[in-house]
């Protein structure tokens, strides 16, 4: 009996001698630790096969996802039990408060580290794991994508170290990797993991993004129906017109303007300005017949790193009006606010939006960014 109970544990123990090796190759041993984040990642990959081999991938050359097939990849890795987001941190990230509790235990001096994956515009994912140690990190990117065949296929493994990382008191987490005195690229990476409020979300992608930072000064100033200030109408006429069609506006490059009524109707629409308020402001040709403008290029457009919006309050008046408090999001000064405006919307009961105001916080004005008008 003894004799048999033996046979039986001396393979069993041999195994738990296997696993215990092998756990210490994988800590000790790079290439023992690159498998099994490789094998990590191909889980991840089978986890939304389907939906990837389902999704239209655009017509070029180089696969392109909707963003509403990269937001189904992301819920079902969450659904997998991974903590999972999107490269452009417009859907919240799934299961983060378990990275969120891992750093704030590291904040505390606690030994942990934090894995997610997020979701690239090509279907493919990276899986990144920040292992803090004081106020630096060692930091590890690993990155999985789709070859031509529809198979997964790991592209690298690096490991690098963090300079510094935070988790701020919105939920971002930001890192920034060390680099050599004659690099000038960003090293900063920043991922929400604290969920937002869907009503914030579908504010800052219906009235805020289409308009953004980028060639008008809608939220570049301050301004409200009484004192338009330095508001620039003409510029504003593409993002207004993507708003109202879902379009982009191709404008004929500029040469003939754009037609008077048409440029005022839309307007009128969208800002709280009459149509001789319009006239006044606005800069038209002479003989009155067309508005001018010119397309964003070079020679118009200030050269400078470009924050994304993100709304992250919103109050509702008893007048209809709705005041939502936006901060512009920069990834490459590593910071969740590089400053805070707040937009007026006045909401209609046919469910028309119209801009009344904006307002920058007093103490952010000195970093709000440089704009100049195309029409000079």
């Amino acid at each position: 009996m003894t004799m048999r109970i033996i046979k039986i544990l001396i393979p069993v123990l041999g195994c738990l001698f296997c696993l215990s090796a092998c756990a210490t190759e994988t800590n000790k041993n790079p290439k023992g630790r690159t498998e099994k984040i490789k094998k990590e990642l191909f889980a991840a990959a089978d986890c939304y096969q389907t939906i990837y081999a389902s999704a239209q991938k655009g017509k070029g050359m180089n696969p392109v996802l909707d963003k509403r097939e990269i937001h189904r990849i992301v819920q079902r890795l969450g659904t997998c039990g991974y903590a999972a987001a999107c490269m452009e941190n417009d859907c919240d990230m799934q299961n983060g408060r378990t990275v969120e509790k891992a750093l704030r235990k590291a904040e505390k001096g606690g030994k942990t580290s934090a894995v997610f994956f997020c979701v690239t515009r090509s279907g493919g994912i990276h899986r990144y794991e920040l292992k803090p140690i004081g106020n630096k990190a060692e930091f590890t990117d690993a990155y999985l994508d789709w070859n031509k065949q529809g198979n997964p296929a790991v592209s690298y493994v690096k490991k690098e170290e963090a300079s510094s990382w935070s988790v701020t008191k919105k939920g971002w987490l930001i890192w920034e990797t060390k680099h050599t005195e004659n690099e000038e690229m960003d090293t900063h990476s920043m991922i929400r993991i604290r969920p937002l409020k869907k009503e914030y979300r579908r504010f800052c992608r219906k009235y805020i993004e289409p308009v953004g930072y980028r060639g008008n000064n809608l939220f570049l100033t301050d301004w409200n129906e009484n004192k338009p200030r330095k508001l620039y109408v003409n510029d504003l006429y593409e993002y207004l017109y993507r708003i109202e069609t879902g379009r982009h506006f191709d404008g004929d490059n500029g040469t003939k303007g754009i037609p008077s009524e048409e440029f005022e109707l839309l307007l009128q629409k969208y800002l709280p300005f009459s149509k001789r308020q319009i006239r006044v402001r606005a800069d038209r040709s002479e003989d009155g017949t067309r508005y001018l403008w010119e397309p964003l290029r070079c020679g118009n457009l200030i050269p400078q790193s470009m924050p994304v919006p993100e709304v992250i309050g919103a109050e509702h008046k008893r007048d209809g009006r709705i005041v939502l408090t936006v901060d512009a999001v920069l990834k490459q000064k590593g910071t969740d606010c590089l400053f805070r405006h707040k937009v007026t919307l006045k909401k209609f009961g046919d469910g028309r939006v119209r801009y009344i105001g904006n307002q920058i916080r007093t103490a952010d004005k000195e970093r709000v960014l440089d704009y100049q008008k195309r029409n000079r």
